[in-house]
């Protein structure tokens, strides 16, 4: 499922970051007629749920070893559900722009993990590279449209920690997910993980909404709902898992960058939103650290793959 005919994981991820990048453009059509619990609960319900058929189709089973369980639940607890249940909360707690700074920081995160446990070696060009990507992030969202750009102040505080925390969580998934991908297939481990968040995310919706009002959602809801289930989150989830299968989580995480410049390009078009004077400083500014924080010397040998179960 979603495979690209050459490249490495690269490809991968960028693929997963310009679906999330039109994701989250889409996602404001969609929450203009339902609450963000009963948003949380349809996307990740029928991604799984079409995510199952796809293994039934190919023959995939859904069986795990023992030894996994605590691993694969604690992916889709934190990688998945609380991640998104913090995004939920702390977007509706600041700014878009503090948003999207803040989860921005989840390359340096990575970075940080990888370097302490010994899984990559980052030479001081790739560091260079990952804070000139986030370095173009802060230049497109604060030039961005009168109103839309970054506000600190304590009104704030609370949405922002909640974001950062986010990122923190967002920046663990890529290496909680990196072992166990030398044991199962990307959309395999895509479909565990986002089964276990359901744990979360099933009581965090009815909280916020018990009582459903789907029939707010209006046909173009509808068909971008559509979209964020079979695009944004079963195909960007699986994509991005093949990224850290065939590359390691910071050479993929980085590619996250792209998702709020594809966001802030795709904007104008779709939402009549007024792009940002520093777009194209910033945007060119992200992919020269791209490029920068993409290369190195050597990189660490991956263990050989095990997919007996």
């Amino acid at each position: 499922m979603f495979r690209f005919d050459g490249g490495g994981g690269e490809c991968y991820a960028v693929a997963a970051a310009l679906l999330w990048g039109l994701n989250y453009v889409v996602v404001k059509l969609v929450l203009a007629g339902v609450s963000e619990g009963q948003f949380l609960l349809l996307r990740f319900t029928l991604s799984l749920a079409a995510l199952v058929i796809w293994l039934r189709w190919t023959g995939e089973d859904l069986r795990f070893r023992k030894e996994h369980g605590t691993a694969i639940l604690i992916l889709g607890l934190l990688g998945v559900g609380c991640y998104n249940i913090l995004w939920t909360y702390g977007i509706h707690r600041t700014t878009a722009a503090n948003a999207a700074l803040l989860i921005s920081t989840s390359p340096i995160f990575t970075g940080l993990y990888s370097a302490i446990r010994g899984e990559e070696r980052l030479t001081s060009l790739n560091w260079a590279g990952i804070l000139a990507a986030f370095g173009g992030i802060f230049l497109i969202i604060h030039g961005g449209a009168s109103g839309g750009g970054l506000q600190m102040n304590a009104a704030y505080l609370w949405g922002d920690l909640l974001v950062l925390a986010g990122a923190l969580l967002f920046s663990l998934y890529g290496i909680l997910a990196k072992p166990l991908l030398n044991h199962y297939s990307p959309v395999k481990l895509t479909t565990l993980a986002m089964g276990f968040s359901l744990i979360l995310l099933i009581p965090f919706s009815l909280y916020q909404s018990p009582i459903p009002t789907w029939s707010a959602l209006s046909l173009r809801g509808g068909l971008a709902m559509a979209y964020i289930v079979l695009c944004g989150t079963v195909a960007a989830f699986s994509f991005w898992y093949h990224g850290i299968q065939k590359s390691n989580p910071i050479r993929t995480i980085i590619f996250h960058y792209l998702v709020p410049v594809t966001s802030m390009l795709l904007s104008p078009l779709l939402l009549g939103e007024r792009p940002g004077r520093h777009l194209c400083g910033g945007a060119a500014l992200v992919l020269a650290g791209l490029l920068a924080s993409g290369r190195r010397k050597r990189a660490l040998a991956a263990p050989p793959a095990d997919r007996s179960a």
